[in-house]
């Protein structure tokens, strides 16, 4: 037996010790039952024998008790408690008053709640050996016997074959049954054996990934964590390659997030808005831009307008970014990668169906785009590029009011609108957290540019 089998048991043990206590003291109504019908003449049971039996099982419950929580003698208590609730049954059968045959199963049926068939077997013997002693001791007031109509060795013979029989059909069928759930327990052990086999062999397997993504925790064997490191890597990457790509795809994946719980909370899209969606629109956000790895710097972070061969080509990077992502291994059974793809090559369309690269109009544009859309657009406004200087968020939703039903499905506009100072928040930890770092590589590219037009 394993050490955690040996804890189960003790465990079964402890709580099953706490259920025969209740019974115990359960049991003192019984005589109780006596001591009132006796009193109104129902019944006549004899009070010392109703008060004896009363005595003797409140002592019992009360030893089990402190054996069980005083002592903290579990495996004493569970001795103490069958072998109790059997000699129970014997005192009430020792005058003959009422018949209880089948309650003598009452201390062997306890003993199975323990899951352990050798006790429930010694139960049972113990049980029979009291039922061979009752037996002797009440052949001698017997009215059989004491009339002279059969002699005492003789009934006890007869009684005593009853018994017996009865007492093996009880002992097949406890033992029956201890036998079934053992085997059902140990069916379930190696089930659950099994299952922590697999585990580990999991987790071994998965050891190579969390060595190469040492901000996992080792213990977290799940994927979508691991995924969501790499796929913020590749946003990295791809920020090492564009000024503000690498910022940006981390702006627009909270202000994902933000329209995503607007929208659910106001009653738009609720079935298709569920958690694990808007943590798929999230991580997905990552990776909108990625086809720009395929735009050379120098139109990435030109300053100035482009020219119209410069803007056709990065109206490019929809389709570089969807050409890219059907490299990517399939994530939640390829549910990720579909959303990364609607995202990367649909978030340039418009409403009104005068967007790129495919004219798409109204909800023909996938959900997942068109909130992208909204939260591209809204980092482009209040964010500082190369070209000019960020709006105000009270500027950027004077853009939004008006570029409803026309860039922007309406209810995902008004969503924007509507979270205006949660957007305010959001942006001001963005540019204190940034500053830094962003006017160090502001510096480094327009050297850069100085370098190329020299």
């Amino acid at each position: 037996m394993t050490k955690l089998d040996a804890r189960y048991f003790f465990e079964n043990v402890t709580n099953v010790n706490g259920t025969v206590e209740k019974i115990l003291f359960g049991a003192a109504s019984v005589p109780v039952v006596f001591i009132v019908l006796s009193f109104i003449g129902i019944w006549s049971v004899p009070h010392t024998y109703s008060i004896s039996i009363l005595v003797y099982i409140l002592l019992a419950a009360v030893l089990m008790h402190i054996f069980r929580c005083k002592f903290d003698a579990q495996y004493v208590s569970m001795y103490w408690g069958a072998f109790s609730a059997s000699f129970f049954v014997a005192l009430l059968g020792f005058k003959g008053i009422i018949s209880i045959s089948i309650s003598y199963a009452f201390g062997p049926m306890l003993s199975c709640m323990y899951y352990n068939r050798t006790f429930s077997r010694l139960t049972c013997v113990f049980n029979f050996i009291l039922l061979l002693i009752i037996c002797y001791l009440r052949s001698s007031s017997v009215l059989l016997v004491t009339e002279g109509f059969v002699e005492r060795q003789r009934w006890f013979i007869q009684t005593v074959i009853g018994y017996i029989i009865e007492s093996v059909f009880l002992f097949m069928i406890i033992d029956g049954i201890c036998l079934r759930i053992q085997r059902a327990l140990k069916s379930l052990r190696n089930s659950i054996r099994e299952r922590n086999e697999a585990y580990d062999s999991l987790h071994e397997k998965n050891q190579y990934i969390i060595s190469v993504n040492s901000e996992l925790e080792v213990k977290n064997r799940e994927l979508d964590e691991t995924q969501y490191k790499i796929i913020q890597f590749v946003a990295k990457c791809l920020g090492s390659h564009d000024l503000f790509t690498g910022r940006h795809v981390i702006h627009t994946q909270k202000y994902v997030e933000v329209i995503c719980n607007e929208l659910r909370d106001s009653g738009f899209y609720t079935e298709e808005l569920t958690d694990q969606n808007i943590y798929l629109y999230q991580t997905a956000a990552f990776l909108h831009d990625i086809g720009k790895i395929h735009i050379p710097e120098g139109v990435l972070n030109k300053i100035g307008k482009f020219t119209n061969e410069e803007f056709e080509l990065m109206k490019c990077h929809p389709e570089e970014g969807r050409k890219l992502l059907e490299f990517l291994p399939k994530i939640e059974n390829g549910i990720f990668n579909e959303i990364a793809t609607q995202m990367a090559y649909c978030h340039h369309e418009k409403w009104d169906g005068s967007g790129y690269p495919q004219g798409l109009a109204g909800t023909d544009i996938p959900l997942c785009a068109r909130i992208m859309a909204a939260a591209d657009v809204l980092d482009a406004l209040i964010s500082q590029r190369l070209y000019k200087d960020p709006m105000t968020v009270e500027e950027a939703m004077v853009v939004f009011q008006k570029s409803s039903g026309i860039h922007f499905e309406p209810c995902i506009a008004d969503a924007v609108i509507r979270i205006a100072n949660l957007i305010y928040l959001i942006d001001a930890d963005f540019k204190t957290t940034e500053a830094a770092s962003n006017a160090e590589e502001l510096e480094w590219w327009q050297k850069y540019h100085q370098s190329l037009n020299k």
